[in-house]
């Protein structure tokens, strides 16, 4: 039988190894991924059980191979040179929007489908945008977020009835912004001149 797990659902290339202290919830049997055994996959063999176990250990290893070899010919971060996405602009009025496009952290993939404002984002920080003038520090971070049929009623299985069958994995992204100390307005035109 099944037992119900309480585990994190991020890979090594989350910017969190949990989903931002909440308890991911899944029907799994058990977690069997170890990278350090160095396996490239799952093989099945005719007649025997075919259990989540071994499905979710493919999917990992698929996963960690991506992550890794991306993260090895990208680095730490990076987008493509036409495509490269989250790039800020300010207007006149002061509103800052996030461009569309992908980037990298750490092998990990984050899509932004188009432009949206900062405090439009998907997924919103729980903090809000900078409201006052002054110089501010703006971050992309990313992390997996484990999908239930709960979260997103389009995954259930119409075609039985709709019942909750497999969950899925989302890389979930958020710019951020912190403002820098007044101190740091020395260094503000050196800064600006560097990112302009």
């Amino acid at each position: 039988g099944s037992t119900s797990t309480s585990r994190p659902a991020s890979s090594p290339a989350s910017s969190s190894q949990r989903e931002r202290g909440q308890d991911v919830n899944g029907d799994f049997t058990r977690e069997t991924f170890r990278p350090q055994r160095h396996y490239w996959g799952v093989l099945r063999q005719q007649g025997r059980v075919d259990i989540d176990a071994d499905w979710n250990e493919q999917v990992r290893i698929a996963r960690h191979h991506d992550v890794a070899r991306t993260a090895d010919l990208v680095g730490p971060s990076g987008g493509p040179i036409a495509g490269a996405g989250f790039g800020l602009t300010v207007d006149a009025a002061g509103a800052v929007t996030v461009g569309a496009g992908r980037y990298y952290i750490a092998g990990a993939l984050v899509e932004n489908e188009s432009d949206v404002a900062l405090t439009a984002q998907p997924d919103p920080p729980a903090g809000l945008p900078p409201t006052g003038a002054g110089l501010h520090l703006a971050y992309l971070d990313a992390w997996d977020r484990h999908v239930t049929a709960i979260d997103d009623p389009t995954i259930r299985e119409v075609a039985l009835g709709g019942p909750d069958t497999a969950t899925r994995a989302r890389t979930v992204w958020q710019v951020r912004t912190q403002p820098l100390p007044p101190g740091d307005a020395d260094h503000s035109a050196a800064i600006t001149a560097a990112i302009a």
